[in-house]
């Protein structure tokens, strides 16, 4: 099966080094950086490894030598170096003023990314998903890969297979024919994540495809000399929406897609993301997570290739504030974005929220949410998006994934 969419809306140098750090050596290559300028999501200030909170965390949880994958996630936020010290790009508080006519909105200082220590409530509510039936179904020692080009700007084009979990939900349309109008994650070989509002008419959709980067390439992908694997094309065998889904609020905007067939997760384009389950009760507010769709771009016109964005994520008080005229918000909820330019727009619905976390102590990409509604216009200054909280619907997703 194939679909044949129209459109979608939507000075360095080098240098050889043993690094020690706690007495383990991290890595022979790094990269020096001449007054480098820490962007979200990567931090917002250039300091000494053993001063962020995230990265000191990260040399305690892991062993010596250290991984592969921890030398990885330090060398991606290397920043400088400090008396022979790495120097990390850390996010170590952010306090955003954004002004329209009628709203002002200040972000919270982010916590400190912790995981072990976590109360002795969500403790219980972790050991609880561990021993569903269905927990050994989500993939999560090979999920949340994280590339090496993960450097956000806003509404920038993604790298091929920088997010291989990202999915297009293909709708077969009166006016144009086959057409994918929103989007997703695969979280299993079987099932997509999406929201509810995408999916409660499902009589117009047709399948998903995963594995895309060029919407307009009906050939395969490629960056120079390297060519991505071929798409990946499904029918949908079920959709469940949650049953508590309300269209005029967007209460519980939250499905899943059950794939007719098993995904290949033998290729690098297809991978699945990671959900928060060690960081159930994580709080981004303060924090930038990361955005990813077709959607519109800041030009207005539809994107081809995939995007990227970097979000403030906001207190939901501030936001329930904000939206009470329209909606009552819930805890249920995350909201972030508020800035010019960077916000998901249309094309974007039922995508991902994702922010790096551990999962068992290796660091990786996690959903927190699911793009579910905003302004009209979205990347408008002071008006925030918002999206469903995964964390929140963790056993719910459990409880109606299934096995072949």
């Amino acid at each position: 099966m194939a679909f044949s969419p129209n459109s979608i809306c939507l000075v360095v140098l080098a240098f050889t080094v043993f690094l020690v750090v706690d007495g383990g050596i991290i890595s022979r290559y790094l990269v020096s950086y001449e007054d480098t300028i820490c962007t979200p999501p990567l931090g917002d200030i250039c300091i000494e490894i053993r001063q962020c909170p995230f990265f000191s965390e990260l040399l305690d949880r892991s062993p010596k030598p250290r991984p592969r994958s921890i030398v990885k996630i330090i060398r991606d936020h290397q920043c400088g170096f400090e008396n022979n010290k790495p120097k990390v790009c850390c996010i170590t508080s952010t306090t955003t003023s954004t002004t329209t006519s009628t709203v002002q909105l200040h972000t919270d200082p982010p916590r400190e990314h912790r995981t072990s220590n976590l109360p002795d409530m969500f403790q219980t509510i972790k050991r609880h998903l561990t021993l569903h039936k269905n927990y050994p179904l989500l993939p999560t020692t090979a999920c949340g890969p994280i590339s090496s080009n993960s450097r956000i700007t806003s509404g920038k084009k993604t790298s091929l297979e920088e997010f291989p979990w990202m999915a297009l939900i293909a709708y077969n349309t009166p006016d144009v024919g086959i057409e994918f109008r929103c989007g997703g994650t695969i979280i299993s070989d079987r099932y997509v994540l999406t929201a509810a509002h995408c999916v409660h008419n499902s009589s117009t959709i047709i399948g998903v495809r995963l594995g895309e980067y060029d919407i307009n390439n009906n050939k395969q992908d490629c960056d120079g000399n390297y060519c991505s694997p071929p798409v990946q094309d499904f029918y949908i065998d079920e959709t469940v929406i949650h049953k508590n889904y309300d269209p005029k609020t967007f209460d519980n905007d939250i499905a899943l897609l059950r794939l007719s067939v098993a995904a290949n997760f033998s290729y690098a384009n297809v991978q699945p993301i990671c959900l928060p389950v060690e960081e159930i009760n994580d709080d981004l507010s303060g924090k930038f997570a990361v955005i990813s769709g077709w959607g519109v771009t800041e030009e207005g016109h539809k994107s081809p290739v995939l995007l990227k964005a970097s979000v403030p994520v906001i207190p939901i008080e501030t936001c329930k504030n904000l939206y009470k005229r329209f909606t009552n918000l819930t805890d249920r909820q995350i909201c972030a974005g508020g800035y010019k330019g960077q916000d998901s727009c249309k094309g974007d619905s039922g995508g991902p929220m994702m922010y790096v976390g551990l999962i068992q102590g290796t660091p990786r990409f996690i959903q927190y949410g699911i793009v579910s509604f905003g302004p009209s216009e979205c990347g408008t200054d002071g008006q925030p998006g918002i999206y469903t909280r995964v964390g929140s619907y963790l056993t719910w997703i459990l409880d109606h994934i299934r096995p072949d």
